[in-house]
């Protein structure tokens, strides 16, 4: 006679089955909407999308829409969610850089909004400085220079505070100044969004949005483009399109030109490698640093050294170069094939390292990313090579500064 099994241990076993298979805890009938705008947003948009779909009849929705909302963190990647086995059906909220690339990368549907073939402009939204000891969440001064969470690799929002930083101030004093804010204070390594980083008493400050209208923009503010989409493996296209004739319809959604945020996606991919490489995975040694020169007083001779932007070439090869000629040029080549097969992207590559010295800036990042027609930054050991150089020369610089100061890890 066969074992009797408990219920409730089947439906155990059903909930993990539906976990191992990687099924997203959203609805089978409902429009799935991803967003990080707040609660109050969302309800609003409930109320007002059931009563307008009362007014406009959908012929391709013959029952109510009910939305069922993913909730996002501010700085989550909605690349990543585009790209799930089932991902949400509308996108709504982030930066327009995301929907440029999901664009490229052919993951979204046409739009039902005249001049705006595949995504749309849903608002204008506020970048600034969140501060963890300000109650109710008011805005701290972007120019406050307390430590900030934020990893740019995975948080668009960090990445375009930076950005903006480096815009405002040059290249070099930008960096200076973003390498003193994070070093003010040791962060862990940061997976989400830098306000999630506040709230947990990780850090002081953190890049944060809010929107245009809740908080006017200034000198300081940090304007950004936010977007919304349906995506193209989404369940719900009908009711997906008949929700952005609803946001037009209401002005939440609408044709824009984003022209000002289009940054090539490839130099701004290498700036975040750059801050990622030389402030959070060397973050160790980059806060014990600042640390000890502020116990130092902050000497002009170390600071300097310490906030310089990485050399290009890299010091590696420079310290080849150094040696004897053509074992260093036999050297060099060797290196350049390994990291760059494709005769032009290696040819480009030799020609950069015996090019003069110079320090990493906007334009040699857009030299890097656009040699060959990209193909030298399409070549990921390549890249993988240049974030480990920038690491590890960031850890001998902030090493060389702690030990000046007399400092230790």
């Amino acid at each position: 006679m066969p074992a009797l099994i408990p219920r409730y241990w089947v439906l155990g076993l059903a909930y993990f089955g539906a976990f191992l298979a990687g099924c997203d805890a959203v609805s089978r009938d409902d429009l799935v909407v991803a967003s990080s705008w707040p609660a109050s947003d969302r309800r609003r948009i409930d109320g007002e999308f059931a009563a307008w779909l009362e007014q406009h009849s959908e012929p391709s929705t013959r029952r109510p829409v009910r939305i069922d909302w993913l909730i996002l963190a501010a700085g989550d990647d909605i690349e990543k969610l585009a790209a799930r086995r089932r991902p949400p059906d509308v996108l709504l909220g982030g930066s327009v850089q995301y929907y440029e690339r999901l664009a490229r990368a052919k993951r979204l549907s046409p739009l039902p909004i005249d001049g705006s073939p595949e995504w749309a402009v849903a608002r204008k939204a506020v970048i600034r400085l969140i501060s963890a000891s300000n109650e109710g969440g008011e805005w701290a001064a972007s120019g406050n220079h307390r430590s900030v969470a934020f990893d740019p690799r995975n948080d668009r929002i960090s990445l375009a505070w930076a950005q903006a930083e480096l815009e405002r101030s040059g290249f070099a004093q930008g960096y200076a100044r973003l390498v003193q804010a994070v070093g003010a204070r040791r962060i862990g390594r940061h997976t989400g969004s830098g306000s999630d980083s506040v709230d947990g008493g990780e850090t002081d400050l953190a890049a944060g949005s809010v929107p245009a209208h809740q908080d006017a923009p200034d000198a300081d503010s940090i304007v950004m483009t936010e977007g919304v989409a349906i995506v193209a493996d989404g369940r719900h296209r009908d009711q997906a399109k008949a929700f952005l004739k609803f946001l037009a319809a209401t002005d939440r959604a609408g044709p824009g030109d984003a022209r000002e945020e289009r940054t090539a996606a490839d130099e701004q991919d290498l700036l975040a490698e750059l801050l990622g490489a030389t402030m959070v995975d060397a973050r160790d040694e980059l806060c014990a640093a600042w640390a000890a020169l502020e116990r130092a007083g902050l000497p002009s001779s170390q600071l300097h050294w310490m906030t310089e932007p990485p050399p290009c070439p890299p010091a590696s090869i420079a310290k080849i170069l150094s040696g004897q000629g053509e074992q260093a040029m036999a050297m060099v080549e060797t290196l350049a094939g390994q990291l760059a097969p494709e005769p032009a992207a290696r040819a480009w590559l030799i020609s950069s390292w015996l090019s003069p010295p110079r320090r990493i800036d906007g334009q040699i990042l857009g030299e890097l990313t656009g040699a060959v027609d990209g193909r030298l930054f399409d070549e990921p050991r390549f890249r993988e090579w240049l974030r480990a150089e920038w690491t590890a020369w960031a850890r001998q610089r902030y090493r060389r500064v702690l030990r000046a100061t007399g400092g230790h890890l």
